[in-house]
């Protein structure tokens, strides 16, 4: 293994720190902005080779870094966040992202890093549509409220409910006339009273 690194993955900026074994050379920087296309692109130095690692840990982001890793042939390893902050030890010096970054690729290349499981692309599928499922029913209430007061000012009493077939119908005959009896829309009937 010639190439092991790491990366401290944060929503603006990718701090890397990877050591090429054979030279022993370090080198550190930053991708910005943190987003696959150039992730993408600076991984690309590593095309063609079999012997390149990267440590991510596993906190919000890691997904994206993780299937890029995967997709240009390097292997990942993600990090178990609490036990990679454990194996710091007691804190003495300010957090940096640079640290960070060092700190991850030292543990794994002593090979003493804590690791999580990687799902396969299914689990991590599933997962996100159960996620999305669970935010859009938490966001229902706010919605029905929305749709209630947007109700009210358009006329229609309050009450009436979209989920009712009372509250469709009166909500129709609401959309489907303007001010004197004229319909809004072609389909609409005309009013006749």
């Amino acid at each position: 293994m010639s190439i092991v690194g790491a990366f401290d993955v944060h929503r603006r900026q990718l701090t890397f720190d990877y050591l090429d074994i054979e030279t022993g050379e370090v080198r550190r920087g930053r991708i910005v902005p943190a987003d696959r296309e150039h992730l993408r692109a600076w991984l690309a130095r590593f095309a063609g080779r079999d012997d390149v690692r990267f440590a991510v840990e596993g906190c919000t982001g890691w997904r994206y870094v993780v299937e890029e890793l995967l997709a240009a042939g390097i292997e990942p390893h993600l990090a178990e966040p609490a036990d990679t902050a454990a194996l710091r030890g007691k804190k003495r010096h300010a957090k940096t992202d640079k640290a960070d970054a060092a700190h991850l690729r030292a543990h794994l290349l002593a090979a003493d890093l804590p690791e999580c499981w990687i799902p396969p692309a299914h689990v991590l599928e599933a997962r996100a549509v159960v996620r999305l499922y669970k935010d859009l029913l938490d966001e229902r209430g706010g919605w029905h409220q929305r749709i209630a007061a947007t109700m009210f000012h358009q006329g229609v009493p309050a009450g009436s409910s979209m989920d009712t077939a009372a509250g469709r119908a009166a909500a129709a005959r609401r959309s489907c006339h303007r001010p004197g009896g004229r319909p809004s829309r072609p389909g609409c009937a005309r009013s006749t009273g």
